[in-house]
């Protein structure tokens, strides 16, 4: 049993990303399905060129200012490396945007270990602090359904509450750390008691009210450009398109999708997506036409954007290795 759960857990690590892959054409065909494929497929032929660069363009932008949080969370932390380095770790982890809930961007931690010696006790509690402050910010947007549609999500308030109490938690450190001590005896904690400890105090400096505030600024104005590059791509299939609407939308589908674990939130983004769009009173085809755009253009675009910078990473390495061979 062991055995077979091992080679699964291979298999995952090796073909991960084709079975993501897979998984994506596989609810990308369905989606054709739902929304007519020929409706859909004309629909997205005659879209206007400028929206697809539009929506590359803004998640680019969204992309850089979330390097500006990644930036911010390091030097809280006096974490002090160049910023060629940090460019490299932040922009090469999008390759793992396919993970489930992005955990898999934990790898920049140990990519900055190995590039500059930095602790991953240090370093991970940043890539968590991104995703809690993401999370936060989708879940405003996804809000305006309460608000402005009333729309309720138990699974969202759920998400929600969940993150909040989370952050309360680690706020009270007497307990903390106390929880720490009562864990250290243990044989699997016991080793790694230091590297926990350094962890929790990294992360309790990152949930204190003034940087938790403005990670919180930043990620509402990235993820806001992403969820107004739906409102683009919306507006060109419909005339009731409306930027409240696609931030909704957007914010809802991808705290679904992180909700899901399921790799890149691929099936239950697109699902909810697709679905909110049909409530709030588009046609099927534009909503599934709408929604694949949006997904290729954030989610793909940018896997692809950090699999290029990494291997890009590893040939001038490798280059400049077989060169230097003494170096």
């Amino acid at each position: 049993m062991n055995g077979t759960l091992s080679a699964a857990g291979r298999a995952v690590r090796r073909h991960g990303l084709w079975l993501t892959a897979l998984l994506t054409v596989g609810v990308f065909f369905a989606l054709f399905l739902f929304g007519d494929a020929a409706e859909v497929s004309r629909a997205i032929i005659a879209i206007e060129p400028w929206r697809i660069g539009a929506v590359i363009v803004l998640a680019t932008v969204s992309y850089g200012i979330r390097f500006a949080k990644w930036e911010y969370f390091l030097r809280e932390l006096a974490i002090t490396i160049p910023l060629k380095t940090s460019l490299l770790a932040f922009f090469s982890g999008l390759m793992m945007v396919v993970t489930p809930g992005k955990a898999g961007e934990v790898w920049k931690a140990w990519f900055l270990r190995d590039l500059r010696g930095v602790p991953v006790s240090r370093t991970a509690s940043v890539v968590g602090a991104e995703r809690v402050t993401d999370l936060l910010a989708l879940s405003a947007f996804a809000l305006l359904g309460l608000v402005v549609y009333e729309q309720s999500s138990t699974v969202l308030i759920g998400v929600l509450a969940v993150f909040l109490v989370g952050i309360g938690l680690l706020q009270w450190r007497t307990f903390c750390l106390g929880l720490l001590s009562r864990l250290e005896p243990l044989p699997i904690i016991g080793p790694y008691a230091n590297e926990l400890e350094e962890f929790y105090e990294s992360a309790y400096a990152l949930f204190q009210f003034r940087p938790l505030a403005v990670s919180l600024l930043i990620s509402l104005l990235a993820w806001g450009l992403e969820g107004a590059a739906l409102w683009i791509v919306l507006d060109g299939f419909s005339t009731q398109a409306a930027l409240p609407v696609a931030l909704f939308v957007f914010g809802l589908g991808s705290v679904i999708g992180a909700a899901s674990l399921l790799p890149g939130g691929l099936a239950a983004t697109e699902a909810s997506m697709v679905g909110m769009l049909v409530v709030l009173g588009y046609t099927q085809s534009v909503a599934v036409s709408s929604t694949l755009l949006i997904r290729v253009g954030t989610l793909w675009y940018g896997a692809v954007l950090g699999t290029a910078v990494f291997v890009t990473y590893r040939f001038v390495r490798d280059r400049d290795q077989s060169a230097h061979p003494s170096r």
